[in-house]
C-alpha cells in the first residue's frame, strides 16, 4: 500500500490562482493523496472555485473560517484535520510539478531515518511564466542530504536552505520532536517568517533531504505577504531573541544570531534605497557598521555594493 500524503493548503484571496493550484494536486504522478483546503474568509471568488473542486474529487476536504484568522491559525487546523503519514504544505498561490509527491516519497522509502525532504523550486509570476527556472544553481545554495543542518550553519547562511513552507514534506511525527508552527507576533495575523523558524526547528533537529530536482512553483505577485520587508525583519528579531535564550550557552550560535540580526538590518537598508528613502538608509548603514562590525568582513563584497548604492 501507497502511503497517504495530506497536502495541506490555506487559501485566501487566491481567486487568480486557486485553481492553478489545485490542479497541480490533481495531475500528481502520485495519486494517494488527500488535500486539505481552507479559505480564510476570502473576500474574493477563492471559496467558490474551491468548493467547485471539492464536488469532482472526493480527496479535496475544505474548510471555511468565519472571520480571518491568519496562517499559523490554519497550518494548526490543517495539520489536526489530516490523517496521512506524510504532510506536503503548498500554499494556495504556488503549484506542485507533476513528480512532487511521488519523488518525495521515494527519498522517504530509502532514507527511513530522513523525517524531512524538500526540493529544488522555481520562481514564476502571475502568469505562470519563469522568472528563475533553477533556483538553487542561481543562487549556489548548499543542499543537505540525510543529515542535520548544525544552527549555526543554518544562521550563518547567506543563501538559506530552506525558502518556503511548498517545499517541504514531512513526517508526521516530526511535530512530536519541532512543533507545529508558531507566531511570536500577537498584533499581527501574518507572521511573515513562520517558515523560516519552523524549518529551522526541524531542520536542526531531524535528519533532512534535499531533492535537487525542481519541483515546485512559488508564485511572485503583488500581494506575497514576504514583500512586506520591514515587518518581517521585525519579526524575526523576535525569533532571533527566542533562539538567544535557548542557545545561552552555545557561543557559536551566538555569534551566528548576531550575525542573523545583522543581515536583518542589512534588508531593511536594501529596502530604503529600493524605495528612495535614501536619508534613511545612510542612518541605517552608519548604525549597522558600528554595531556589526564582523558582518562587513563576513559579507565584504555585498557590503561594499551596498555602499556604492548609496553613494550613487
Amino acid at each position: 500500500m501507497k502511503p497517504l500524503i495530506s497536502i495541506l493548503t490555506p487559501v485566501y484571496n487566491h481567486e487568480k490562482f486557486v485553481g492553478d493550484t489545485i490542479d497541480s494536486v490533481i495531475n500528481q504522478t502520485y495519486q494517494n493523496w488527500e488535500m486539505l483546503i481552507v479559505d480564510d474568509c476570502s473576500t474574493d471568488g477563492s471559496w467558490d472555485i474551491i468548493k467547485l473542486y471539492a464536488k469532482k474529487d472526493s480527496r479535496i476536504k475544505t474548510f471555511r473560517n468565519d472571520h480571518n484568522r491568519g496562517l499559523i491559525y490554519n497550518w494548526k487546523l490543517l495539520i489536526d484535520k489530516s490523517s496521512g503519514e506524510y504532510m506536503s504544505f503548498l500554499e494556495g498561490d504556488d503549484i506542485f510539478y507533476a513528480r512532487n509527491l511521488e519523488e518525495k516519497i521515494e527519498i522517504f522509502n530509502k532514507y527511513t531515518e530522513v523525517k524531512m525532504v524538500y526540493c529544488n523550486l522555481s520562481i514564476i509570476d502571475e502568469k505562470g511564466i519563469f522568472l528563475i527556472k533553477n533556483f538553487y544553481e542561481k543562487d549556489k545554495i548548499r543542499t543537505f542530504k540525510n543529515e542535520k543542518i548544525k544552527p549555526e550553519e543554518f544562521l550563518f547562511s547567506r543563501a538559506l536552505p530552506f525558502y518556503t513552507y511548498s517545499q517541504i514534506t514531512l513526517k508526521r511525527d516530526v511535530l512530536s520532536i519541532s512543533g507545529y508552527p508558531r507566531s511570536f507576533d500577537s498584533k499581527s495575523k501574518v507572521f511573515i517568517p513562520s517558515d523560516w523558524d519552523f524549518n529551522f526547528r526541524v531542520a536542526t533537529k531531524n535528519n533532512v533531504y534535499s531533492i535537487d530536482d525542481v519541483l515546485i512553483g512559488l508564485r511572485k505577485h503583488s500581494t506575497n505577504s514576504s514583500s512586506d520587508t520591514i515587518n518581517a525583519t521585525k519579526q524575526l528579531l523576535l525569533i532571533l531573541d527566542e533562539y538567544a535564550n535557548n542557545f545561552s550557552d552555545d557561543e557559536k550560535v551566538l555569534g551566528a544570531i548576531r550575525y542573523m540580526r545583522g543581515r536583518a538590518m542589512y534588508f531593511n537598508i536594501i529596502y530604503y534605497l529600493e524605495n528612495n528613502k535614501k536619508k534613511t538608509a545612510w542612518k541605517e548603514f552608519i548604525f549597522y557598521i558600528f554595531q556589526y562590525p564582523k558582518n562587513l568582513s563576513k559579507d565584504f563584497y555585498l557590503n561594499l555594493k551596498l555602499l556604492v548604492r548609496l553613494f550613487l
